[in-house]
């Protein structure tokens, strides 16, 4: 990326006093992300007639760590006029903005008032930020934020070691021979690996260790791209129903998006059905067959990333991807529930009990498949439909979207509490209570697939032409309120069409 700097960037990255955090962040990660930075050789005019001498001579003799513009464009005469030009500052100015207009660097960085006004009359203020607003733009593009979740940790795997000899690992020195098992663990300490865990008690509970490889690495056979290893998928007897499968498959699928990997894969033994299960069911397939080092046969299970391969897939096998040629419906839930039900939401707030053992106790928090309950008598939402919940209350927000896989009355309750018990935010006495009303209650199972980015606020939320009801029960999003949402807040790279 080419970065061109003002003057006054120039003075505040050099001068003789200490710097604002974001002069340094911004420094740090163009250096860091092999940014060039230039200046322009006319802003040397500016330098010269600064009154300060000793700023002066500081600045020139400091100047020298970077590189002028190499090949600047000839400004024309023209395009000082149409933007103004009333003094030798507002050539300079001009000269350096024209550098942007003709794409002949990507960012120009000014505290000037004056030239942000000309750019935003160039249609190119997106391209001319402040030190403030580029240190942003340039954490956002090269800092990778990995997936989160509140009651796991993301970390490296040498934050393991004093786990390494406990009981949690019996299983894995079984199979992979105790001895050889270690030495790979200690290779995975040794290359910073990392990892998704879960402790109980600071006793290591459930874990996954992934590692990116390029092709020489893999060695998947068709595939030419570099892919994501789930090395190590492993829940101890502890954490057993907490449906922590979902929740790594869910995180390593973000992860994957956030990186731009397209292949992520596991092996696996046979005699592992229910994580094979849970494989195929989000579209993992089994792509090649090989010897361990201690002999035995290992399956590889992969699943693509890439929108065209989801094609005749269904369901939960494209997850994380979905479809919106279907109805939309709003679903409104109160905050209580929505923090339960969406754990790692942006709009709940962390508790203190996200890292005890009470966290472990929202089952339906951590799995992609949940369970809305409610009263109901609105049948419409058929299979495939899209859900956007509306947080009631507090929030006045919409965030989750979820995709419809079953909705339907349930008469029995007996039945109802069989099907949702490990996928509602409702405890088994509320439900009943809520049954005892109606003697019914409608059961949704859907699918959660992404969150909005940014959340849609009350303050848009109303004039959608679908508010004519205030979302007090499930209400059909019109199509023309779907098209504005996705403008502006969806994600569309998870979308197939």
């Amino acid at each position: 990326m080419r970065i061109l700097i003002d003057t006054n960037i120039l003075i505040h990255l050099e001068d003789n006093k200490v710097i604002e955090e974001h002069f340094s962040t911004l420094y740090k990660l163009a250096a860091e992300n092999q940014c060039a930075v230039y200046y322009h050789e006319v802003c040397l005019e500016d330098i010269k007639r600064d009154k300060d001498k000793d700023r002066k001579e500081i600045i020139n003799s400091k100047i020298q760590k970077y590189s002028p513009m190499p090949n600047p464009g000839e400004m024309p005469l023209d395009f000082s006029s149409n933007i103004g030009e009333k003094n030798p500052n507002d050539k300079i100015d001009n000269i350096q903005l024209y550098q942007v207009y003709k794409g002949y660097v990507e960012l120009f960085i000014s505290e000037d008032k004056g030239i942000h006004k000309k750019a935003n009359k160039l249609g190119i203020e997106k391209k001319v930020m402040t030190a403030q607003q580029v240190s942003k733009y340039l954490e956002e593009k090269f800092t990778l934020s990995y997936p989160a979740h509140p009651i796991l940790k993301h970390e490296s795997v040498r934050k393991l070691e004093p786990h390494f000899n406990s009981s949690f690992f019996n299983s894995l020195k079984s199979d992979y021979d105790s001895e050889k098992f270690m030495n790979w663990i200690e290779k995975c300490a040794r290359e910073d690996r990392q990892c998704y865990n879960l402790k109980i008690d600071d006793q290591l509970s459930a874990l996954l260790i992934y590692n990116e490889e390029i092709v020489k690495n893999h060695k998947l056979e068709g595939i030419t791209e570099s892919a994501i290893k789930i090395c190590t998928l492993k829940a101890g007897d502890d954490a057993l129903g907490i449906k922590l499968g979902e929740l790594f498959l869910n995180k390593m699928f973000q992860l994957c998006l956030t990186k731009n990997i397209n292949y992520l894969y596991v092996t696996t033994y046979d005699k592992q059905k229910g994580l094979i299960f849970l494989l195929k069911k989000y579209g993992f397939e089994l792509h090649d067959t090989f010897k361990n080092n201690v002999g035995e046969t290992e399956n590889i299970f992969l699943k693509s990333l890439k929108k065209e391969n989801q094609i005749g897939k269904k369901g939960s096998q494209i997850h994380p991807f979905y479809r919106d040629n279907q109805n939309k419906y709003v679903v409104p839930i109160e905050k209580r529930f929505y923090t339960s039900l969406f754990k790692d939401g942006n709009l709940r707030a962390e508790t203190l009990f996200d890292a005890i053992d009470y966290g472990l106790q929202e089952v339906q928090g951590n799995t992609i498949i949940k369970a809305y309950i409610s009263k109901t008598q609105i049948l419409s939402p058929k299979k495939g439909d899209l859900l956007f919940f509306y947080s009631s209350g507090h929030y006045k927000s919409i965030e989750p979207i979820g995709e419809v896989i079953e909705h339907r009355r349930v008469n029995d309750f007996d039945e109802l509490w069989k099907i949702v018990k490990s996928k509602t935010v409702y405890s088994r006495e509320y439900l009943e209570k809520m049954f005892e009303e109606r003697n019914f209650l409608t059961m949704t199972i859907f699918r959660f697939v992404d969150y909005l980015d940014p959340v849609i606020k009350f303050e848009e939320i109303k004039k959608l032409k679908s508010f004519s009801n205030k979302f007090q029960s499930f209400t059909k999003l019109h199509e023309t309120d779907y098209k504005l949402i996705k403008n502006k807040y969806l994600n569309e790279s998870r979308i197939i069409h």
